[in-house]
């Protein structure tokens, strides 16, 4: 079956078995930065962003995820949110194995998009299914707490940026006003 997807910013039209999961056909197409864990899609090593979602990819069809937009790892730690969440893990301790990299950095970035000032209580629904040792929940949830504030300090000087462009545009000439 041919299943038409945007995968890492690509347009493309992948052919799998119906039975075969997302996990399945991404590790087949040599997107090896979701790993089967569980396999239950609890644990989060196969996480991936679907349609801006993190979301685990080993209890997904493959066949529902048609029109689709999706991210994996190797895509996403090249955007400046990567670097704002590992510059955060790094503020807080948190050493990851690689194992399970996908779930904990994209499950930090989609509760952030999803709640801009995500509860506490809310960083630790989505932490207390990583089974993963390498990071212990509490250090984890500092984790995402620095990186709640590194987006919303990103997303200040964003604007402040983007007011002062807007600012020397109306003015006809660069540089300060």
């Amino acid at each position: 079956m041919k299943i038409p997807i945007t995968l890492n910013g690509e347009m493309r039209v992948l052919e799998a078995d119906p039975s075969m999961s997302l996990l399945e056909v991404l590790r087949r197409e040599g997107f090896i930065s979701a790993k089967l864990g569980c396999a239950q899609g609890r644990c989060g090593s196969c996480t991936v962003l679907l349609d801006g979602k993190a979301v685990p990819t080993c209890i997904i069809p493959f066949v529902a995820v048609r029109d689709a937009s999706i991210v994996t790892m190797e895509q996403f730690s090249k955007t400046k949110e990567y670097e704002l969440i590992m510059e955060s893990f790094e503020k807080a301790g948190i050493q990851l194995c690689g194992f399970c990299n996908a779930g904990k950095i994209l499950g930090t970035y989609s509760l952030i998009s999803t709640y801009q000032r995500p509860s506490q209580q809310l960083m630790y629904d989505m932490v207390r299914h990583f089974n993963c040792s390498c990071t212990e929940q509490d250090s984890l949830v500092q984790g995402i707490i620095y990186a709640v504030a590194a987006f919303q300090s990103f997303a200040l000087k964003r604007q402040e940026k983007e007011k002062n462009t807007n600012r020397t545009n109306k003015n006809g000439r660069k540089g300060k006003n």
